[in-house]
């Protein structure tokens, strides 16, 4: 097994800007909505955008599965823009977990909590082809930043006075 991993500090517009990449990159690539609860218990969704798949869950993960244009599981529903090869099965799931942004209160300062993106497979040159595209995909929006990756208007929050990345 092979693991691929890294901190990100990702807002709204920044996971949009990444999932556009991926989708630049990868044309068959969708995402995978993970709904709250316990599995099984919700039917998922197919996007064809990142940040759909995101809210459309819990707003905690999403995932991408690959090969890109791998057949959603059964009973998925499929939302437009997705397609997919008949017979394609998913061999891994890359894991985006968001980043959780906390205004602050009277007594607390404002937050950024890393999000994580993260994927387990058993290597194929396949598979490697389009991991690789989907960490340059990331590096192409965001910067490096403690060990991680920080987009643009993650970026311009961390930059506020008293703002804390926490994470890093």
């Amino acid at each position: 097994m092979t693991t691929r991993t890294t901190r990100l500090w990702l807002l709204d517009d920044d996971l949009r800007a990444f999932g556009s990449r991926v989708r630049d990159a990868l044309p068959g690539a969708w995402w995978m909505c993970s709904p709250a609860g316990p599995r099984g218990l919700y039917q998922v969704h197919a996007h064809a955008a990142a940040d759909e798949a995101m809210t459309c869950g819990s707003g905690v993960q999403s995932f991408l599965p690959l090969p890109a244009g791998a057949q959603p599981p059964d009973g998925a529903l499929v939302g437009a823009g997705v397609t997919s090869e008949p017979g394609l099965g998913v061999r891994a799931l890359v894991q985006v977990q968001a980043t959780r942004h906390e205004p602050g209160g009277p007594f607390t300062g404002e937050t950024l909590h890393a999000g994580r993106l993260a994927v387990r497979y058993d290597a194929t040159s396949v598979l490697d082809a389009q991991i690789e595209q989907i960490w340059r995909a990331l590096t192409s929006v965001t910067q490096p930043h403690e060990g991680g990756r920080i987009g643009p208007a993650a970026a311009e929050v961390a930059r506020r006075p008293g703002v804390l990345l926490e994470g890093a």
